[in-house]
């Protein structure tokens, strides 16, 4: 049975406090979020000092996902750390970082090998969807175990022919 937050006081009317077990099963689930978050900032330590050599400036990998287009740059320095032993939400960081059509030409090579070397089904089809981005599935026919993933590449508009 899960803890309560509170429990109740045990005379009417009276304070509800918070449960002493409930509040250190929280505390240990935020000092392990915490002890996690700074070893996945730790990882990502020398990815951030060589993206700043080359004048790429992030605080983390995902900054190259959702906030702006991954600078051509960046790209020697991405592929070189997808080869890296890192955590592996910073390697999926990586991967999406290369998710885009105009990186093709230094993307998708280094993009199908990791995709080839990956047994999880879930870093798979990460690394299917950032082909996706770049290749119809007729250009990877020789990428074993691609077909799983043919329906992220019904997408036209994510096409590199269509820029």
């Amino acid at each position: 049975m899960v803890a309560d937050a509170y429990k109740n006081s045990p005379e009417p009317g009276g304070e509800i406090v918070p449960d002493p077990s409930f509040t250190a099963l929280r505390t240990q689930i935020e000092q392990e979020r915490a002890r996690r978050a700074a070893a996945i900032a730790a990882d990502e330590d020398s990815l951030r000092e060589e993206l700043r050599a080359v004048g790429v400036e992030v605080r983390t990998v995902y900054d190259l996902v959702d906030d702006t287009v991954t600078p051509l740059a960046a790209v020697p320095v991405l592929v070189r750390h997808l080869q890296l032993p890192h955590e592996v939400i910073t390697l999926e960081g990586i991967v999406r970082a290369l998710s885009y059509s105009h990186l093709r030409s230094q993307a998708l090579e280094p993009l199908k090998v990791w995709f080839a070397g990956r047994r999880a089904r879930v870093q798979r089809w990460i690394a299917a969807n950032a082909l996706a981005s770049m290749a119809d599935l007729d250009e990877l026919d020789d990428l074993d175990g691609i077909h799983e993933f043919r329906d992220l590449f019904d997408h036209p508009s994510r096409k590199a022919h269509d820029l």
